[in-house]
């Protein structure tokens, strides 16, 4: 045992010793500490807390893991104009099925998420842009009621970051992240139209095949995204109206819930796309509602494969106080599949505290009831269409 724990201080005590002497550099500030947590307890009518496809009905009362994201970053740089940051992220995920859960089964994960460093002031030609390497979360565009990232290259990657371009500001990045499939991200963003202000990017996939897979047939074709997002405030908080339009890999995502990642050898000849409307918005004094709408269609003729799918979900919230409310969140999702018909349906209903009465104010404690209903199948515990689950649950950011 104690040969074992020497062998993790020598390999601990570089680590240790980098980390000391960065806090001597010039002008360096003090380590912030980010994160994200949700955790909890459930139980359903029949078995455990069951839990299918929040990206589609919602997410309240539909969670059934413990997930932590621990992001630590540190500015070790900063004069002259020049600042250099280093940003780390671990991320850990387990069933929450009960008191020792060890991060090293199937079940329970553990992943290095971030690992970057940013510089600004570094470029003669464009000094407030950003110049960054490493993993990295990108510029993630999301619908937080239901965990839905629908545009998201993050991952392994390099790029340059808010070049002031004219009426927006451009950023560039080389990413990857599924496989070794490259992508190519151009954005265009903060132009003002009226009130709003519109975001434009261009997303280009290709594989990095290998001898084999060259050898194999494995396709390689460029797939192509295109997205743009009008952002506009409204009722002391804001509406995004969005259209992607994917080709090739990209045309998956259109038909689901799919982000800005995808295989790109994948839908030789396809194409798809998807129109979103979603917002948080201020409906009086103590109601606060989060919304979204959907629609999306893929197509490709090549296998003949069509599909499309809908859907509807709301979380309104009525505050009782500075400190306590009341959720209510319903979804409704349909999809056609070639000739195949799926539906699922969820309401929930939730008595929370949080810190402070803002949509967004967190850490959050919340008790709830969810009954989710499949329309098409039956996808729950014992061949059930139908499962009403119960249970605890909290949430944290900072």
């Amino acid at each position: 045992m104690t040969d074992k724990n020497n062998k993790r201080l020598f390999k601990v005590a570089p680590l240790a010793t980098a980390i000391a002497a960065s806090l001597f550099t010039v002008n360096a500030s003090a380590v912030e500490w980010h994160g994200y947590a949700r955790s909890g307890i459930g139980m359903s009518d029949n078995g455990d807390q069951q839990c299918i496809n929040k990206q589609a009905v919602g997410r309240l009362g539909n969670e059934c893991e413990t997930y932590a994201e621990l992001d630590l970053q540190q500015e070790l740089f900063n004069r002259d104009g020049r600042t250099f940051k280093v940003e780390t992220m671990l991320s850990y995920k387990s069933n929450q099925d009960g008191d020792y859960e060890a991060l090293n089964s199937e079940d329970d994960e553990i992943a290095l998420r971030q690992m970057n460093v940013q510089a600004k002031g570094v470029l003669g030609f464009a000094p407030e842009a950003t110049l960054w390497a490493g993993k990295r979360y990108y510029q993630r565009h999301d619908i937080h009621h239901l965990d839905l990232f629908y545009w998201d290259v993050s991952g392994p990657g390099a790029g340059i970051e808010g070049i002031d371009a004219g009426a927006g500001k451009f950023s560039a990045a080389w990413t990857r992240g599924y496989g070794n499939i490259n992508i190519l991200d151009f954005r265009y963003s903060g132009i003002q139209v009226g009130a709003s202000s519109l975001e434009v990017g261009l997303d280009l996939a290709k594989p990095r095949l290998t001898d084999a897979q060259k050898d194999a047939g494995a396709a390689d074709d460029l797939s192509t995204l295109l997205t743009a997002e009008l952002s506009t405030p409204i009722m002391d908080g804001f509406n995004k109206i969005v259209f992607q339009y994917g080709t090739e890999g990209y045309a998956s995502p259109m038909r689901n819930f799919g982000g800005g990642q995808w295989n790109g050898t994948l839908d030789k000849g396809g194409k798809g796309f998807r129109l979103i409307d979603w917002g948080v918005v201020k409906a009086g004094s103590n109601i606060e509602l989060s919304y979204a709408a959907m629609y999306g269609v893929f197509e490709d003729d090549t296998m003949n494969d069509d599909s499309s799918f809908y859907s509807i979900s709301a979380r309104p919230a009525y505050k009782w106080s500075d400190y306590m409310r009341t959720y209510l969140e319903v979804g409704h999702f349909a999809a056609d599949d070639n000739g195949v018909d799926s539906q699922l349906d969820k309401v929930t209903i939730a008595q929370a505290w949080s810190a402070g009465p803002s949509f967004w104010a967190r850490p959050e404690i919340r008790v709830f009831a969810s009954y989710i209903n499949d329309g098409e199948g039956t996808p729950f515990e014992g061949g059930e269409d139908s499962v009403l689950n119960f249970g605890v649950q909290m949430e944290a950011w900072w």
